[in-house]
C-alpha cells in the first residue's frame, strides 16, 4: 500500500468515525430533540436587523418581529440601515410611525459586525437576538429559545432555519441541505458543541457580549466567530431544534457560489484564530471536540483536493515521461510504481458512501422534509454536495492572494 492510498484511507477513517458519532448520538437523544427549557420568566430582548439593500424582504421580516409572542413592553427591535442605496430606510420609517417599539438607525455602510456593534451601544434588553433582514422568525420562536438563558452558563442560543423559497432545483438541495445541518447542530448540542449561531435568528447574553467587545468585524462570518469567542470563554451555546426561522437562500449557481466562499473563508479564519484552544481549552468540549471536528473538516478537505491534484498532475508527467523513454528503448520506469490501491479505496469508499446515505436518511426523517428515498439521497450527494468543492477551492485561491473582501449578494 503506498502513501497516497494511505492517506486516502484515513480520511475515510475520520469520515466513518463521525457519522457513527452522529448516529449513536440521534439513537440516545431521538427523543428529546424537541424538547426545550420552558422559560419562568421572561428577559427583556433587543431584536438587532441589519440591513442593507433590503428594500424587497425587510417588510415581511419586521412583521414577523412584531407579531413574535413575547410579554408586551419586554421587546424592542432596532433596523440598522447600513448605507443602503434603495429604499429600505422609507419601508422602516413607516413601521417606526406606528410602531414605539421599533427604532431605525442611519449609518455609512461599514458591514453587518460593525452595524451590530454601533446598534449594541444602545440596546437595553438583557438579551440580544439579531435576525438577518431576509429572514423569518416562526410566532413561538423566542419563547422557544429564551428558557436556555435561566442556565447562568449559556451565553448564546441557536435556531433551526429552514429554506423559504424553494421554486428551483438549487433550492430544492438547500431544503435538504439546511434539515441536515439543523440536525447534525442539535446533536452536537447534547454534547455542548454547538459551534455555530446562525444569523437568521440567535440569541446572545447581553453581558457576556458586551464584556467581549462584540461581533468581530475583521471576519466575514461574525456568526461563526462570535461562537467560538464565547465557547472559548468558557461559556455554552444552545440549539433550540423547535424554534424555527425561514430565510431566503440564492437560487443561482453564481450567487450560491459566492455565499459559500464567504462561510469558507470566515470558517478558515476563524479556525487561524482559536486553533490554540485545542491546547488551553482542553478541559471542555471546546477543546476536546469543537475546534478539533472543524479544523480536521477543512485540513482533510483541503488535503484531499491538493492530493487529488497532485496525483493527476503526477501521473500525467509519469506517464509523459514513460512512454518517451519507452520509445527511446530504455524502460527506467518499470522499477516505479505511481497507482491508488483501488481494492481497499473502492471497498472503503464504497463504505463511507453507504454510510453517509444512512446518516442522511437517518437525518432527514427527523427533519421538516421527512423521509426521502434513496434515489433523491444519491441526487442529492452526487448532484449537490459534490458542487462544496467548487467554493472551497475558491476560498483558498482567494486566501493564498490575500483577497478577504466581503463576499455577498
Amino acid at each position: 500500500m503506498n502513501i497516497l492510498t494511505g492517506i486516502y484511507l484515513v480520511m475515510f477513517f475520520i469520515g466513518l468515525f463521525l457519522i457513527f458519532i452522529f448516529i449513536i448520538l440521534h439513537l440516545r437523544y431521538r427523543k428529546s430533540l424537541n424538547a426545550y427549557p420552558v422559560p419562568k420568566s421572561y428577559p427583556t430582548i433587543s431584536i438587532l436587523v441589519p440591513a442593507y439593500n433590503e428594500e424587497k424582504n425587510i417588510g415581511e421580516t419586521i412583521r414577523c418581529l412584531l407579531a413574535l409572542k413575547y410579554p408586551k413592553g419586554r421587546k424592542e427591535i432596532i433596523v440598522i440601515n447600513d448605507g443602503s442605496r434603495d429604499r429600505t430606510a422609507e419601508v422602516v420609517r413607516k413601521f417606526t410611525e406606528k410602531h414605539k417599539e421599533i427604532t431605525l438607525i442611519d449609518k455609512p455602510n461599514s458591514g453587518k459586525a460593525n452595524s451590530l456593534n454601533y446598534a449594541l451601544k444602545r440596546t437595553r434588553g438583557d438579551l440580544i437576538a439579531v435576525v438577518d433582514a431576509d429572514s423569518y422568525p416562526n410566532q413561538d420562536a423566542l419563547e422557544k429559545m429564551v428558557g436556555h438563558f435561566e442556565d447562568e452558563k449559556v451565553a448564546a442560543v441557536t435556531s433551526r432555519v429552514l429554506v423559504k423559497n424553494k421554486e428551483r432545483m438549487l433550492g430544492k438541495f438547500q431544503v435538504m441541505d439546511y434539515s441536515i445541518i439543523a440536525w447534525t447542530r442539535k446533536l452536537l448540542d447534547f454534547v455542548d458543541s454547538v459551534y455555530v449561531t446562525n444569523g437568521p435568528l440567535s440569541i446572545y447574553r447581553s453581558s457576556v457580549i458586551k464584556r467581549l467587545g462584540g461581533f468581530d468585524p475583521t471576519n466575514l462570518t461574525e456568526d461563526i466567530e462570535i461562537t467560538w469567542h464565547v465557547l472559548s470563554e468558557g461559556y455554552k451555546t444552545r440549539m433550540s431544534y423547535s424554534a424555527i426561522v425561514y430565510t431566503s437562500v440564492p437560487l443561482d449557481l453564481k450567487t450560491w457560489i459566492k455565499q459559500r466562499v464567504r462561510w469558507n473563508l470566515g470558517g478558515i479564519q476563524t479556525v487561524r484564530k482559536y486553533y490554540k484552544s485545542m491546547f488551553s481549552n482542553a478541559g471542555n468540549m471546546f477543546g476536546y471536540f469543537v475546534v478539533p471536528y472543524v479544523s480536521a473538516s477543512f485540513i482533510l478537505a483541503i488535503v484531499g483536493i491538493l492530493l487529488f491534484i497532485r496525483y493527476v498532475w503526477v501521473k500525467g508527467t509519469y506517464q509523459l515521461l514513460s512512454a518517451y523513454y519507452a520509445l527511446q528503448g530504455y524502460d527506467y520506469f518499470r522499477y516505479f510504481e505511481f497507482s491508488f490501491s483501488f481494492t481497499l479505496l473502492i471497498f472503503f469508499g464504497a463504505l463511507f458512501f453507504i454510510c453517509s446515505i444512512f446518516h442522511y436518511k437517518m437525518g432527514f426523517r427527523n427533519s421538516e422534509t421527512g423521509d426521502k428515498s434513496v434515489l433523491k439521497i444519491l441526487a442529492y450527494s452526487v448532484l449537490y454536495r459534490a458542487l462544496y468543492i467548487i467554493p472551497l477551492v475558491a476560498a483558498l485561491y482567494k486566501l493564498a492572494k490575500g483577497d478577504l473582501r466581503w463576499y455577498t449578494k
